[in-house]
């Protein structure tokens, strides 16, 4: 039988394949991309709200979008 993973292994098995260390345009030191979700509420054309969200790479330091 094969062996069952849990969560907590899948998810520390993906966190150590995404890691990665860059260089940070911004301020020119190695940083870590990390994974963030970004909700945007935006307001429709008949006035009531929705809400947008999407997952991005940012640079650590900074917090700014990774681009590449």
């Amino acid at each position: 039988m094969a062996k069952v993973q849990s969560f907590a292994d899948k998810a520390a098995k993906l966190a150590k394949k995404a890691e990665s260390t860059v260089m940070c345009p911004d301020t020119n030191q190695e940083t870590r991309l990390i994974n963030v979700r970004l909700v945007e509420a935006v307001t429709t054309e008949k006035g009531s709200v929705k809400f947008l969200d999407r997952n991005m790479r940012v640079y650590e330091s900074t917090y700014k979008p990774y681009k590449g």
